[in-house]
């Protein structure tokens, strides 16, 4: 039943996934309760753009790509903490313009022989080596980063001016999630797609959040969830011959009104 698993492929499209999911799940409760969720679904669209321009311009498409959506994060950043646009318009600015920019190229370029279909909604099957290397490579980066600065970034989350107060550079701490944020949904869309690896970001802090209330908690339970949901993704997708992404969606959200459901019953 499980012969599938000797496939080198599988194994690869599996350690992607947990690569993923963990990464996901360790930047959702900084973005999610902290309402960046959507700096998420923005760079995924800049990434559109930006692997476009990779594909055109290099062999590797992901080395154009990253440091292009990175660049975008910190001009998103940078354009909300100015006082004339505030974040979500600053997000919904660079990430259409991007877009747009992307679907320009591709109808112009003659030799752009990528669906743009598979840019959508991804594909973890397909994914290359270098690629797998990438999504160990900012786990190794996030997992780092959460566990060196967790104090500071909690009190971010949860009270900024009294963050600003304890003299924690907040600026800095913000451009740096910002940065490894865009180097996650970059990964990401490779095998999740544009349309969906934002979801990876939201629903693990969503779904944890409604059986807890403890920051810790949230986290643990976002990490645990994530972990199990994508890689059931993976099992249930392939002998389905359905995408990935999409049956990581849809699980996550049975989960989620499985569990708003239930929570009733449970409260009594």
């Amino acid at each position: 039943m499980l012969d599938f698993l000797s496939y080198g492929f599988i194994q690869q499209a599996i350690v992607i996934g947990i690569a993923l999911a963990l990464s996901a799940a360790l930047l959702s409760p900084f973005l999610v309760l902290n309402q960046q969720a959507m700096i998420a679904d923005g760079l995924a669209h800049v990434s559109f753009a930006g692997i476009i321009l990779g594909i055109l311009l290099s062999g590797e498409a992901l080395w154009i790509a990253i440091p292009f959506v990175m660049l975008a994060s910190l001009l998103i950043k940078y354009l909300s903490t100015t006082k004339t646009i505030n974040g979500d318009a600053a997000i919904g600015l660079v990430s259409s313009i991007s877009f747009a920019i992307g679907l320009i190229i591709v109808k112009k370029s003659q030799g752009f022989n990528i669906s743009i279909e598979s840019m959508l909604v991804g594909n973890m099957f397909t994914a290359t080596r270098s690629e797998m290397i990438l999504s160990l490579l900012i786990l190794l980066f996030i997992t780092l980063f959460v566990l060196f600065f967790y104090r500071k970034l909690f009190m971010m989350t949860y009270d900024l001016n009294y963050a600003k107060f304890s003299k924690i550079n907040v600026s800095l701490l913000g451009y740096l999630l910002s940065a490894l944020t865009a180097f996650f949904i970059v990964v990401g869309v490779r095998t999740i797609g544009t349309l969906l690896i934002s979801a990876l970001v939201v629903f693990p802090s969503v779904i944890s959040s409604q059986v807890t209330k403890s920051f810790k908690n949230t986290l643990i339970i976002g990490v645990g969830s994530s972990l199990i949901i994508v890689v059931m993704g993976i099992f249930v997708a392939h002998p389905l011959e359905i995408p990935v992404g999409s049956t990581i969606v849809v699980i996550y959200t049975i989960v989620f009104l499985l569990i708003n459901t239930l929570k009733p019953l449970w409260r009594k």
